[in-house]
C-alpha cells in the first residue's frame, strides 16, 4: 500500500501542463533537487516510478537528442523498495541546457514559481498522512538550493522553516492550512480533498474528546463532593449533633439522593445551587469540628 506522500506525487506526476515554460521550470527543479553529477553523468533517482517517468518525458522535450539510461536498484536496508535512476551524460545538450538558464527570468511569473516548487516537491518532498501530525517538507543537498526554494515559497506567502540535518537541508511547513494551500497550489486536488476530510474528522474527534474529558472530570468532581458530604453527614449523625432545620433538610436530601449533583439536589427543592452548596459547606465545617472531639 502506497503512502500518502506517494499518492500526492503520483497525482502530480500524471498532471501535465501545456505551458512549455512551466514544464521547463519544473524540470529544472526536478534536476536541481533530485539529481547529482556522478562520473561525468547527471543522475536523477527516486523511489517513485511515476516521478521517474515524468523526468524521462520532460527529458525528451528538452534533451531530444540525448538517450537516457534507466536502472532500478533494490535497497538493502529499511523497506528494501526499488530505487529508480535516470542518467544523462552531463555534456553537450544537457550542459547547454543549464548554461543557458536565467533563473530570474525563468521564475518571473507566479505560475513559473508554482511549477518550480512542484518539481522540487516531486524530487525531494514528502508529506505526512493527514490522520497523523501535520508536516510537509522538501529535502535538498545544498543550503543554497534550500534557501532558494524557501525564498520562492515566501514570495507565494508560505512561511516555511529551514534547518539542517545529517548534511541535508529541509524546508518545512507544519500548519494544516499552509499544507492544504500548498497541495492545492501544486495541483494535488484529490490528495487535498483527502487531507481536508481527514482533518475535519480529526478536529471533530478532538472536540468530542475534549467534551467527554470535561464531562468526566465534572462527574468525578461531583462524585467526590457527594462522598464527602455523605461522610460529613455520617459524622454528625454518629455524634448526634443537633443542627438547624435548613441544614437538616440538606442532610436528608443528600441521604435520599446519594448520587445526585448539588445542582440536581437544588432543583429538587427549588433553591439556588449556591444556596444549597453553602449549607453543605456549613455541614462540612461542623463535621470537621465534631470529628476532632
Amino acid at each position: 500500500m502506497s503512502s500518502y506522500a506517494q499518492d500526492v506525487k503520483n497525482e502530480l506526476a500524471h498532471d501535465f501542463d501545456d505551458d512549455i515554460d512551466c514544464l521547463r521550470a519544473e524540470f529544472v527543479a526536478l534536476l536541481k533537487v533530485g539529481a547529482k553529477k556522478i562520473d561525468g553523468r547527471l543522475e536523477f533517482s527516486s523511489s517513485n516510478a511515476a516521478v521517474v517517468r515524468r523526468v524521462i518525458t520532460l527529458a525528451k522535450k528538452f534533451f531530444p537528442n540525448v538517450k537516457p539510461e534507466v536502472a532500478a536498484v533494490r535497497r538493502k536496508k529499511l523497506l528494501k523498495n526499488l530505487i529508480y535512476a535516470v542518467r544523462f551524460i552531463a555534456a553537450g545538450t544537457v550542459q547547454n541546457f543549464f548554461d543557458a538558464l536565467d533563473m530570474s527570468e525563468l521564475l518571473k511569473r507566479t505560475r513559473f514559481k508554482v511549477a518550480y516548487l512542484r518539481g522540487a516537491f516531486l524530487a525531494g518532498g514528502s508529506v505526512n498522512r493527514p490522520e497523523g501530525q501535520y508536516f510537509l517538507q522538501i529535502v535538498t543537498s545544498t543550503e543554497a538550493e534550500a534557501n532558494f526554494i524557501r525564498k520562492q515559497m515566501s514570495k507565494l506567502e508560505f512561511n516555511a522553516g529551514l534547518y539542517e540535518r545529517k548534511k541535508k537541508f529541509l524546508i518545512w511547513l507544519r500548519e494544516a492550512d499552509a499544507i492544504c494551500d500548498f497541495l492545492g497550489m501544486l495541483g494535488a486536488n484529490n490528495a487535498l480533498e483527502r487531507f481536508e476530510i481527514a482533518r475535519n474528522v480529526k478536529e471533530i474527534r478532538i472536540q468530542v474528546n475534549r467534551i467527554v474529558n470535561f464531562e468526566t472530570a465534572a462527574l468525578n468532581k461531583a462524585v467526590k463532593a457527594a462522598q464527602r458530604q455523605l461522610a460529613d453527614i455520617k459524622i454528625l449523625l454518629d455524634k448526634k449533633v443537633s443542627v438547624k432545620e435548613r441544614f437538616q433538610e440538606a442532610m436528608t436530601l443528600r441521604l435520599e439522593n446519594p448520587s445526585c449533583t448539588v445542582g440536581e439536589l437544588a432543583d429538587k427543592i427549588g433553591m439556588s445551587h449556591a444556596g444549597l452548596l453553602y449549607r453543605f459547606q456549613v455541614i462540612h465545617r461542623l463535621a470537621k469540628k465534631f470529628s476532632k472531639k
